[in-house]
């Protein structure tokens, strides 16, 4: 294999501005719980005082020990109202708690935080605009970009109490004086920061430390209640917009994302199977993901991944498959180094 042909792919690629995709990977270095973390944190930290809400958490924990996967457990259950809403809680909690540490660490700048290196680069440049499209309900993206000097367009005002809005990504906010640029970030399955009021309003509330009283977090959780939830704002809005910068995107760079998501993967699939060209930076390679692109005999890809605890695996549609030795491109901060001069 070549490998600085090989390099000069990923350079070109990065640098015709994807479209970012952000999975779980890639909160997970900055200490975000894993699936499993989550599963055990709700495990323990809910009861019931309803006989049959206890019974069906039982019926929770009983598959979750079974199988550790909390996707798969909870798409086994059609969760009943105050159940779910205590699961939606305890999972706001938990990530929260990790996000605001992380977020405390970015402050103090005594962490590195290679997305933020990553925006800014693509800020730099003569269109001054990004979009990210993420699954996460973490503020990484919001961090990076806020760091980055960008104005941020997520469907809500940046006020201290923002409303939601399905017209606000069409105003042009790259051009605003004193910004470097117009980050949008699609958040399929919520944020943090938004909530539903008693009054059934859509409303941002930064970084919060507690649930406010009388609102719920806007995140919706693996199973089936999630196609339920996503039929209203502002996921509606949400999913038509990042579907819209999928079509348009130019080719795609995935850090942490597995394909396993009804959400974001068909569009994508479909794009990639047109050629457009994807880059899959992670710890693990999926089987879903080598399913969607390598099976689907996808022709513009390059995946990379840990080998050996010490190497980088990169498949690529053009190079093959080879291991590099003593690298880990696969992580963001490394895989810069190859990118940014």
């Amino acid at each position: 294999m070549d490998k600085e042909a090989l390099f000069k792919q990923l350079q070109t690629w990065t640098n015709n501005i994807p479209l970012l995709i952000l999975g779980s990977g890639a909160s997970v270095p900055f200490k975000l719980p894993s699936m499993w973390a989550l599963g055990e944190h709700i495990k323990n930290s809910i009861s019931f005082t309803d006989s049959k809400d206890q019974a069906q958490f039982n019926e929770f924990i009983e598959i979750f020990d079974k199988t550790g996967d909390l996707e798969s457990t909870l798409t086994k259950l059609q969760l009943r109202s105050k159940v779910l809403a205590k699961i939606v809680d305890e999972t706001w909690r938990l990530v929260s708690k990790a996000d605001l540490e992380a977020y405390e660490h970015f402050i103090k700048k005594d962490i590195d935080f290679p997305l933020a290196k990553l925006v800014q680069y693509f800020l730099n440049t003569a269109g001054k605009k990004l979009s990210i499209v993420t699954t996460n309900y973490d503020r990484l993206a919001e961090y990076a970009s806020s760091i980055s000097k960008a104005v941020i367009c997520n469907g809500y005002s940046q006020n201290h109490i923002g409303h939601f809005s399905n017209r606000i990504q069409s105003n042009n906010l790259a051009s605003l004086n004193g910004y470097n640029g117009q980050v949008n970030i699609w958040k399929v399955h919520g944020s943090l920061d938004w909530f539903k009021s008693s009054e059934d309003e859509n409303i941002q509330l930064p970084t919060r430390k507690n649930i406010p009283l009388d609102f719920r977090p806007l995140i919706v959780t693996p199973g089936i209640s999630k196609f339920y939830e996503t039929n209203f704002e502002p996921y509606r809005t949400i999913f038509s917009q990042a579907d819209n910068e999928i079509d348009s995107a130019n080719g795609y760079l995935c850090i942490g994302y597995g394909f396993n998501d009804e959400h974001v993967q068909p569009k994508l699939i479909t794009q990639i199977k047109n050629n457009k060209p994807i880059i899959v930076i992670t710890k693990e390679l999926t089987p879903k993901t080598k399913q969607s692109i390598i099976d689907n005999q996808c022709q513009n890809y390059i995946l990379i991944e840990e080998a050996n605890s010490k190497d980088s695996r990169i498949i690529s549609s053009k190079f093959g498959d080879v291991t590099i030795e003593d690298t880990s491109y696969w992580e963001l901060g490394e895989y810069l180094k190859l990118i940014i001069a």
